[in-house]
């Protein structure tokens, strides 16, 4: 059985370890630190590859339910949000969005400001109003904090109940565990859930959530806060790595490793001046574009060495390769296309 070490526990690394045990790899994926995925709000901005169904049917197992296409939602500051694969809860089909919306919210809390959302929606041509939940909650306390009890649960069906659209727009208070409260608010108050799309929270967690309950269930060896300290390489070929975590150092072997560290985060690209450097300084970086288009360099995702060579076995997958083509909101998509790619460069013609 071959071996494959994946650096990274965000989007890229997650779905490349899922896909080589599927395939009947041995994994171990290692990493530490937030991933930038964590921090995204859980849509493809960039329409998926060949792996669009493969991703769709991870989801959807999850209980996720999720659909591609022209894609639209409302974020949470009230703007249309256009997108290409997205959760049910959270989008519509382009053409088919809701009449109107009734906006529930707590004033004062940045998940979701029921007055300003209510104001952009009606600037947009939405027909909408807005409905205040009866609480305080401080602006750096998560709403969701807030839904410990069932009593809070009742409230918010109350509210619903009370709305005059038929479709109500709910800050993003659904965690993977929570999902079924989507079906139970639905069915207590008569109205359609519609969560606002909301980057740095719920959904942005629930999609790594998801694809880590898939990686391990594909039988992938987790080491969550684990660091990677220096490679082993022998000419263009890598043949161990020394991890590092709590109290444990260690060396493991492996045929194959794919870093999907992202940029420049506790395990990603090491700052040097103005610009990125190696942090294991042992392949080539490319700064060409700028620091933020900055990584990796790279042919194929295969990671080039200091000499211009291609090293053997070693892939990159996600923000820690060089893009000059790099944009805003494609990171998700462009993580997940690189986790494709170099799963398929592994595998071979």
């Amino acid at each position: 059985m071959s071996r494959a070490l994946v650096i990274g526990q965000g989007a890229a690394g997650l779905f490349a370890s899922a896909l080589l045990a599927e395939k009947g790899w041995q994994v171990t994926l290692a990493g530490r630190g937030a991933p930038a995925a964590a921090m995204s709000t859980g849509c493809l901005r960039s329409p998926p590859g060949n792996w669009r169904g493969t991703l769709l049917d991870i989801l959807n197992r999850a209980g996720l339910h999720s659909a591609a296409g022209r894609r639209v939602g409302v974020s949470n500051l009230g703007t249309l949000f256009e997108c290409a694969l997205a959760p049910d809860i959270c989008t519509w089909e382009e053409g088919n969005g809701p009449k109107g919306l009734s906006v529930i919210g707590v004033e004062g809390h940045p998940s979701l400001r029921p007055c300003l959302a209510d104001a952009m929606l009606e600037r947009q041509g939405v027909r909408s109003e807005h409905l205040h939940l009866p609480w305080k909650v401080p602006p750096d306390v998560p709403l969701a904090s807030r839904f410990l009890d069932e009593g809070a649960w009742e409230v918010l069906a109350r509210s619903m109940k009370e709305a005059r659209e038929e479709t109500v727009l709910l800050p993003s208070l659904f965690p993977l565990s929570d999902l079924h409260r989507v079906h139970w608010l639905e069915g207590h108050s008569g109205r359609k859930v519609l969560e606002a799309i909301t980057p740095l929270g719920i959904p942005g967690q629930r999609f790594l959530e998801v694809l880590a309950g898939h990686a391990m269930k594909a039988g992938v060896s987790m080491r969550p806060g684990t660091r990677l300290v220096s490679l082993e390489m022998e000419g263009d070929r890598f043949r161990g790595a020394m991890l590092t975590g709590g109290l444990e150092t260690r060396r493991l072997e492996a045929d194959m490793l794919v870093l999907a560290t992202g940029g420049a985060l506790p395990d990603g690209m090491a700052i040097s001046g103005r610009g990125l450097a190696d942090p294991l300084t042992t392949f080539q970086v490319s700064t060409a574009g700028g620091p933020l288009q900055g990584g990796y360099a790279h042919r194929g995702r295969r990671l080039l060495l200091p000499s211009g060579r291609e090293a053997a076995n070693v892939f990159g997958a996600g923000d820690c390769l060089a893009r000059s083509d790099r944009g805003y909101g494609g990171g998700l998509s462009e993580a997940l296309n690189d986790a494709w790619a170099a799963v398929q460069a592994m595998e071979g013609p």
